[in-house]
């Protein structure tokens, strides 16, 4: 018969070997293992962009009213305007995202998130800085930074994990040097009956002054209402128009350059802007962004920021330099 100590040292044994024989998951085996139970309603058309580039459209399980890249089988859990908390409770999230604004996330939707165990993210998108830094946040505490051979990489990913996924957006918007500063003072439309402005506080404008050109407006808020006095006075040396145009997919990158001729398609959108007596006019320095996404601050923006270069650099090596 075997002593208490010997026992005991064949049950280690045999522990031991148990063990040994039953390895645990790989890394990466347990993250796709996670993943897949996660379950994301999205109240805002940004983010949703931001986890769908990041592999995560399949765990989306409610979209925002106004949503506009994920499928119809996806159901509508409300908008800024209200939540439908009975398709809420039916989605059952595991996390709910929301993008900042003074209004908040609704007490009711926190107490129902404290009840049914879901956690709630607020994400700024407000600048530039907010996109990128919200992309990295999303990355690291749903895909986790890991280093991933050349064969591992998903073609149907957006963003892979070999590097940080703002590295793309910083990419799309590197400043281009002095061929941007010669189209001179650039105002960024995104109305024009009545004109409106997307102001210095805008992530739009802060994308003009990224690439290197310079905005005809610099004081104000996101939103500047105009009147065509307003413009004369300013007398931009080229103006960019965002004008989303509705594809038939979504995330299309829709440029310029899909027009048989983009500065009469500009001066088409633009109607009376396009006539005024202003440098932007006279040197033809006119151009629309027409990606269809092109308004949200989200992962698409680095898309629209290589069109916005596109045209910037044709400006610069085209036009004439900027009237004084």
């Amino acid at each position: 018969m075997l002593s208490r100590r010997s026992a005991l040292l064949v049950f280690l044994i045999f522990f031991v070997a148990i063990v040994g024989c039953s390895r645990a998951p790989s890394a990466s085996a347990a993250s796709a293992n996670q993943q897949d139970e996660y379950r994301f309603a999205v109240m805002s058309p940004a983010i949703a962009v931001m986890l769908r580039d990041l592999g995560f459209e399949d765990q989306i399980v409610g979209k925002h009213s106004w949503d506009m890249v994920l499928g119809d089988s996806v159901p509508i859990v409300g908008s800024e305007i209200g939540v439908d908390y009975e398709a809420m409770i039916h989605a059952d999230p595991t996390h709910v995202f929301y993008q900042r604004t003074s209004a908040g996330v609704p007490s009711r939707l926190r107490a129902l998130a404290d009840k049914h165990g879901w956690t709630v993210h607020t994400m700024p998108l407000d600048t530039l800085d907010d996109i990128a830094n919200g992309l990295d946040d999303l990355y690291i505490k749903f895909v986790g930074v890991r280093e991933k051979s050349q064969t591992e990489i998903d073609p149907t990913v957006r963003f892979q994990e070999m590097s940080m996924p703002s590295s793309a957006l910083a990419a799309a918007w590197d400043d281009l040097g002095p061929i941007a500063d010669r189209c001179g003072r650039v105002l960024v439309l995104g109305a024009v009956e009545p004109p409106g402005a997307m102001g210095p506080r805008s992530f739009h404008a802060q994308l003009i002054e990224r690439l290197g050109a310079n905005p005809a407006i610099t004081e104000g808020s996101m939103w500047i209402e105009l009147d065509f006095e307003d413009i004369v006075v300013l007398n931009p040396d080229a103006i960019l128009l965002f004008s989303p145009r509705v594809t038939t997919e979504a995330d299309r990158f829709a440029s310029n350059e899909t027009e048989a001729d983009p500065l009469a398609h500009a001066r088409m959108m633009l109607g009376k802007i396009a006539e005024l007596d202003i440098n932007a006019v006279r040197n033809n320095r006119l151009a629309v962004i027409g990606n269809p996404l092109g308004l949200l601050p989200s992962s698409s923006f680095a898309k629209v920021g290589r069109q916005v270069a596109e045209v910037l650099k044709r400006w610069g090596q085209e036009s004439p330099e900027p009237e004084g």
